[in-house]
């Protein structure tokens, strides 16, 4: 078990939704990273999923549910920083998912 492998770097996508607010990209630029943190965040949350929770980290379930509630949600407001700061907040949940991977291969490994 470990981090989904796929064509999204959900490291490179976390970086480029946390980039200061002076790079973010414009309107259809951050339509396209919300459409690409969401893909790849249900990728984390069902592999998280299916690790055994004796496995998980304790903060694991806060992450799988902030995760459903903030796909689910969307943009809280309107305008071009409310999508900015809904993909933020989708790279933070992403960030915490993707830790808990890491912490259930290695309990899995040992």
């Amino acid at each position: 078990m470990g981090m989904p492998q796929d064509d999204v770097d959900a490291t490179g996508l976390v970086a480029r939704a946390l980039a200061p607010y002076g790079e973010r990209p414009g309107p259809e630029g951050v339509a396209a990273l919300i459409d690409d943190l969401i893909t790849c965040g249900r990728k984390l949350r069902d592999a998280l999923a299916e690790a055994p929770s004796q496995q998980r980290p304790a903060g694991a379930f806060e992450a799988l549910a902030e995760w459903e509630y903030f796909a689910a949600v969307g943009p809280l407001g309107s305008g071009p920083h409310a999508n900015w700061n809904h993909a933020r907040g989708l790279a933070r949940i992403i960030r915490q998912l993707m830790r808990a991977l890491e912490h259930a291969a290695e309990v899995s490994a040992s």
